[in-house]
């Protein structure tokens, strides 16, 4: 059976939201076009899943815990379930000591992500955090990165909702300069900055 509908979508980026969401892309549609029924059910689930809300705590889209939310929870930021990196067990560096990186200095919500895309440009180290975190994956989501210094102090006031924490340093993706970088002390619930040689922790994060 086929339907003959008319159908008007508006999909808008509000300006209050921080972050660069991947979405899956919505299809063009002719007014009087007649769609299949399978066409119509992948649009009705389409605008469900843009219509969710979530809400701290809650399972986010990947499968990840969520830890901050805006715009009534239409938007946030979903934590890895577990560790890329257990604070010295072994731990990762945060890369290029002595190398300042380009761009790699955003601190605030909605910067991580751009963050660690500049760390891998400028940083070709193996198994650095913003390289562990760049390459996890969980359900299919692959757009995971390391949080910026206000995303992972976020991370810190939430961590006994996410959980799976070590009580010791995790990196943020916030450079401060050459030779160091933002920590978050979860044990003390502190920040500061850190030589970048230091095995610290890494937890991946995703925005919504």
């Amino acid at each position: 059976m086929k339907y003959l509908i008319r159908i008007v979508l508006i999909i808008s980026t509000l300006s209050l939201s921080p972050f660069t969401v991947a979405a899956d892309p919505l299809p063009d549609f002719m007014d009087g076009e007649t769609l299949t029924a399978e066409a119509l059910n992948k649009l009705v689930q389409r605008i469900n899943a843009l219509e969710k809300t979530y809400a701290i705590g809650d399972t986010g889209p990947a499968g990840g815990i969520v830890f901050y939310v805006i715009e009534l929870g239409h938007h946030g930021l979903e934590a890895a379930p577990a560790d890329q990196a257990i604070p010295f067990n072994p731990g990762a560096e945060w890369g290029c000591f002595g190398t300042s990186i380009t761009g790699a200095d955003g601190i605030a919500i909605g910067t991580g992500a751009q963050n660690t895309a500049d760390i891998l440009a400028g940083c070709a180290t193996a198994g650095i955090a913003a390289r562990l975190a760049d390459n996890y994956t969980l359900n299919g989501y692959n757009d995971w990165f390391l949080p910026s210094k206000d995303e992972l102090n976020e991370l810190n006031i939430n961590k006994v909702v996410v959980g799976g924490f070590s009580p010791l340093n995790y990196w943020s993706s916030s450079e401060f300069d050459g030779n160091t970088a933002w920590v978050q002390a979860f044990s003390i619930d502190i920040t500061g900055n850190r030589t970048k040689t230091f095995a610290d922790g890494v937890r991946a994060v995703r925005a919504f």
